[in-house]
């Protein structure tokens, strides 16, 4: 007999909840992604320099580390459904901030919360996803296609109001806070009680998952690739423009380009999953990062800085699904591993936009983006040493 699909797998409510839990990660995919497209505007209004942009790329991923921990442990208290809507609120609070005052201070904080909210959906999304699936790469593949057809749409809502003028970023983020809105809306009618997530299964330890060698491996791989993905997502809208290579105009369009590619690449991991291990996949992406970042970074005219852009984004693109299923089913038999996960694997996006940023300040962007070369030759080697102990990816 014929193995069902995931969707065909689920009963009607579990359908809505994924679906809509997809659409979470859609507007995730535009705010986050918004956020580097209005950076090089918020720093002309409000002249900031690249030290303090930095400190907002990391500030966002601080809140997405700090919050790990609470978004795992709070179901516990007040329910997955509660949490996840009382969470959801606070990119979007962080959003309103930063339309109010130029402040850093407050900025940073705005930051802060678009990354506390944004490290908590991603939690319940990708825990609950690899729970209702066994822990099989093609959904999880699925769920980030949809982080990066939101991605896709941030350059252009960014480029279509801010093309005559840059305090049109404005605008941009007023149509942020109503898709948050609508979200809150749609999240109200999920119901969430199949979730298993008030305990590890068969009665086992909480924290068991410490001790398994593959949840280890691949927290470390997400750690090195969320060093460069978090400081290209953050500053490339910035490094095309200020490199002198490209038009502000163009620049957003390279982004959208660089996006594009990543939700192709994404769909197509997902279909690759059914048929290739998540080592092979992991190799090969960890491979094109190095050779296509090197590229984008050496880049002097539009040609090469278009095949670094496209390389470097199908390089990507696969990576955080498929990383996840490379640990097996351990997020479903323990549900507070997601995030012990997030919180330890978004150090290295905290960490590595602020150091780009402070060596851009000293000699310039170019010469700060460099240094993602070191984390992503280290994930190269972290895949070739790669050995899952479990199968993931069926």
């Amino acid at each position: 007999m014929q193995k069902k699909s995931f969707f065909a797998s689920l009963s009607s409510k579990d359908r809505y909840m994924v679906g809509n839990l997809f659409f979470l990660y859609l507007i995730q995919g535009v705010f986050v992604i918004l956020i580097g497209s209005i950076l090089p505007m918020m720093k002309e209004e409000y002249g900031l320099d690249y030290q303090i942009g930095g400190f907002l790329i990391s500030a966002h991923s601080i809140g997405n580390l700090l919050t790990g921990l609470v978004a795992g442990l709070l179901p516990l208290a007040i329910g997955l459904k509660t949490s996840l809507l009382l969470q959801n609120i606070l990119p979007f609070a962080g959003f309103v901030i930063t339309l109010v005052t130029g402040n850093p201070w407050l900025l940073i904080f705005a930051l802060l919360l678009t990354g506390l909210g944004r490290g908590a959906i991603s939690n319940y999304n990708n825990q609950i996803i690899s729970t209702l699936s066994g822990g099989s790469a093609v959904p999880l593949n699925m769920l980030h296609g949809f982080f990066a057809i939101g991605a896709v749409s941030a350059p252009f809502l960014a480029l279509m109001f801010t093309r005559t003028a840059n305090s049109g970023w404005r605008k941009a983020v007023y149509v942020v806070i109503f898709l948050g809105v609508v979200s809150m809306f749609t999240s109200s009618f999920m119901k969430m009680d199949s979730v298993p997530y008030q305990k590890s299964q068969s009665g086992q330890s909480p924290f068991g998952f410490v001790k398994e060698h593959g949840f280890w491996h691949s927290a470390f791989i997400m750690f090195f690739y969320l060093c460069v993905e978090a400081s290209v997502m953050g500053w490339m809208v910035t490094y095309y423009t200020d490199s002198g290579v490209v038009k502000a105009d163009s620049a957003q369009m390279l982004t959208s380009l660089l996006w594009i590619t990543i939700l192709i690449g994404r769909f197509a991991c997902s279909a690759l999953a059914s048929r290739m291990s998540s080592r092979k996949i992991i190799l090969a992406l960890c491979s094109g990062i190095v050779v296509f970042l090197a590229v984008l970074l050496l880049s002097n005219s539009l040609i090469p800085m278009l095949v670094g852009t496209i390389g470097l984004g199908l390089s990507l693109s696969g990576m955080y699904g498929t990383t996840v299923a490379n640990a097996g089913d351990v997020f479903g038999r323990y549900p507070l591993a997601m995030g012990v996960f997030i919180t330890v694997t978004n150090l290295g996006s905290v960490i590595t936009p602020s150091i780009v940023g402070g060596i851009a300040e000293s000699f310039d962007i170019r010469m700060g983006m460099a240094v993602l070369l070191v984390p992503a030759v280290i994930d190269f080697v972290l895949a070739v040493l790669n050995h899952p102990t479990t199968k993931s990816t069926q």
